[in-house]
């Protein structure tokens, strides 16, 4: 009876913490200030922790006061909230990078660590807006649109190393969000669509423009698309050091051949119909 009336009081109180909290925002939706966790807790006369308990912080209080149609959202926010990402970017760019701590970044950025969860949620989330903050789609985009003219293996090279490119200058950073992604199955899903998804539709209608045309023959695009980055993107993630010593066995990545690469595509390994394979072919049998 007592743990049944015990709950029943945390289900009355409950309701009355968060809307002490909530009216607090309420009051501070105006101040060119910004929203601040201190001083909604000592409006509410409850503790920070309290706060993020119901809200997860800053962020889930502009939320709850967004559904009511107000608006907290003040020019000081944005700045910060860059200088953070920016700091976050900086540290994920270098090697190691993958492990940078909430207080890491935010002494990069010239903070606090408790600016860090003014700002965001927690790390993950901090992550997500680093993954976002570095695709490549725009880049891709401008490389992208003049070889709609070109005839498709060029297109296809052009594209292949504009990709291979872009994918380079961000390697140590995506490499490292790839090792976060593995314990964060949202920041996985974020690093798939901002870094390497959001360029798919892009390819998907330059290939849908050329079979239109004639000049290659209806095939499901997704598999031009791995075919095409597969192997940049495995060489981006798996790093330089281990792509040397796959090169010292003598297997060196397609972006160092792309022609070759890009015309095995199109053509495939097995002979053209009426073709003779070469005797000189390694698989060839012999008598």
């Amino acid at each position: 009876m007592t743990c049944i009336l015990v709950r029943m009081s945390d289900q009355e109180i409950e309701p009355t913490t968060r809307d002490a909290i909530l009216a607090a925002a309420r009051r501070q939706s105006g101040d060119p200030a910004g929203l601040s966790i201190q001083r909604v807790a000592a409006d509410a006369g409850v503790s920070r922790q309290t706060v993020h308990h119901y809200f997860g912080g800053a962020k889930g209080l502009r939320a709850a006061l967004a559904a009511e149609g107000l608006s907290v959202d003040t020019a000081a926010d944005e700045p910060t909230r860059d200088r953070l990402v920016e700091a976050a970017v900086r540290l994920m760019s270098r090697p190691g990078g993958a492990l940078a701590s909430v207080e890491a970044i935010a002494a990069e950025a010239g903070m606090t660590k408790g600016a860090v969860y003014h700002n965001f949620a927690d790390r993950a989330e901090l992550l997500l807006a680093v993954a976002r903050r570095v695709s490549p789609v725009d880049e891709m985009r401008a490389q992208i649109e003049p070889t709609i003219d070109m005839p498709p293996r060029e297109g296809l090279i052009v594209i292949t190393r504009a990709y291979y490119k872009a994918m380079r200058s961000r390697a140590d950073l995506i490499r490292n969000l790839a090792a976060n992604s593995s314990r964060d199955p949202e920041l996985a899903g974020v690093v798939m669509s901002e870094i390497i998804g959001r360029g798919a539709p892009l390819i998907v209608g330059w290939f849908a423009l050329q079979v239109g045309r004639g000049r290659l023959r209806p095939v499901d695009p997704t598999l031009v698309i791995q075919a095409l980055f597969g192997p940049v993107f495995l060489l981006i993630t798996l790093g330089p050091t281990v792509f040397d010593e796959i090169a010292r066995a003598g297997i060196h990545p397609a972006i160092d051949n792309v022609e070759a690469y890009v015309d095995l595509l199109l053509r495939g390994i097995a002979p053209a119909e009426g073709e003779v394979a070469s005797s000189a072919n390694p698989g060839a049998g012999g008598s």
